[in-house]
């Protein structure tokens, strides 16, 4: 009898778990590392605070040791640290979700807010949108947006996912309040980058011993290229002479981020792939909803232009769209310090939300992300 309680609490535990993890989100610890004339490397530490990004471009090397050797210094750095968002899924019920990314703002040294997208799970979720970001427009932020902004999630079956040619089709008519959610973004002072660039002053704080010091960052951002509304990517005049150029888009899809590595951004901000959410210990994601290789599911990536062979096109309202000339665009962006086949780091945020209708995780644990960024001026 003891032996048949013991199995039938470790079968109910088995099958809880996935809901629980579903409610256990954590900050992302993992580090990026580069070197001057190599290509970076992956390293992951578990007691890292945050993902840390040094920036060291070649043309900046080269003027550093030539021109200025005090330039090196500490004191000649600047650090800009981002919390990335996605993915939050919020509705009626998700208030404790809504609560812990207001809390958030209790760690003092965040820079920058990005948000990338699907937001909503339906649109009872704008009121849970307010509680969780109010408190976070104190700070500059950027977001582009996903399907989930427009459209309502809908019930189906996670199979379809394993065949995308199965999907339920894409609807036409939005049902959300996307434009009062835009409208409250915009109004607290974030910048839209739906298919849109930008270029903005932050400060970047005195902080281990360096100097506070005001920083150019060129931003350009796509609208959700999973229902092919992202147009083909432009930059600001700004993007080639910024100290820093971030990008940001909803779904990675490899069209997206070739361009994004064609024209040498720091930084690509993603979401959509929620992880792989139901993945194998030790394996991972068995699906993640684009184009990538399912290595690219979750995570901070070095993105090679040419990494998949054939991307998926633009799609959209029954139109295909050529694929860029990446070749072009790496011109008009006006890089000095571009390699010959283009190259950009991107994370891809596991996200923090589900789909009302499947509220489990497995291996997957949600997760918003502070990506610590430093470079010199």
């Amino acid at each position: 009898m003891r032996r048949n309680r013991t199995l039938l609490t470790l079968a109910a535990g088995a099958v809880a778990y996935p809901f629980f993890e579903a409610r256990s989100p954590r900050l992302r610890h993992y580090q990026l590392r580069t070197n001057p004339g190599k290509l970076p490397s992956l390293v992951w530490e578990d007691s890292a605070p945050s993902c840390t990004i040094r920036i060291d471009r070649p043309e900046e090397n080269r003027r550093t040791a030539s021109n200025s050797p005090s330039l090196s210094s500490a004191s000649s750095r600047w650090q800009l640290r981002i919390l990335h968002l996605s993915d939050l899924h919020l509705w009626s019920r998700s208030r404790w979700l809504a609560d812990w990314v207001a809390s958030l703002t209790e760690f003092p040294e965040i820079d920058l807010v990005v948000l990338t997208g699907d937001n909503f799970a339906d649109a009872s979720g704008l009121e849970m949108l307010y509680r969780a970001l109010n408190p976070l427009l104190k700070l500059p932020g950027a977001f582009v947006f996903g399907s989930n902004d427009y459209y309502s999630g809908i019930p189906k079956l996670p199979l379809h996912y394993f065949f995308p040619n199965k999907k339920p089709k894409l609807r036409n008519v939005p049902d959300l309040p996307t434009e009062e959610f835009r409208d409250f973004l915009t109004t607290g002072g974030w910048r839209d980058l739906n298919n849109q660039v930008a270029t903005c002053t932050l400060t970047s704080p005195a902080r281990q011993g360096r100097s506070a010091k005001k920083i150019t960052v060129a931003f350009s951002g796509t609208d959700d290229p999973h229902i092919g509304r992202d147009w083909a990517v432009r930059v600001p005049p700004t993007w080639g002479k910024a100290d820093l150029r971030l990008a940001l888009t909803h779904a990675p899809y490899a069209r997206v981020l070739d361009q994004y590595a064609a024209c040498q951004a720091d930084l690509v901000l993603a979401g959509h792939t929620h992880g792989g959410q139901v993945c194998l210990p030790g394996f991972g994601a068995l699906v993640n909803n684009t184009d990538l290789p399912l290595s690219y599911s979750g995570g901070m990536h070095l993105w090679q232009a040419g990494t998949v062979a054939n991307p998926a096109p633009r799609v959209h309202k029954g139109k295909t769209y050529p694929l860029p000339n990446l070749k072009a665009l790496a011109n008009e962006a006006g890089i000095s310090d571009r390699t010959p086949d283009g190259q950009t780091r991107v994370h891809i945020s596991r996200g923090l939300g589900t789909s009302k209708f499947t509220p489990v995780r497995l291996a997957c644990p949600p997760e918003a992300a502070i990506i610590t960024i430093t470079g010199h001026s």
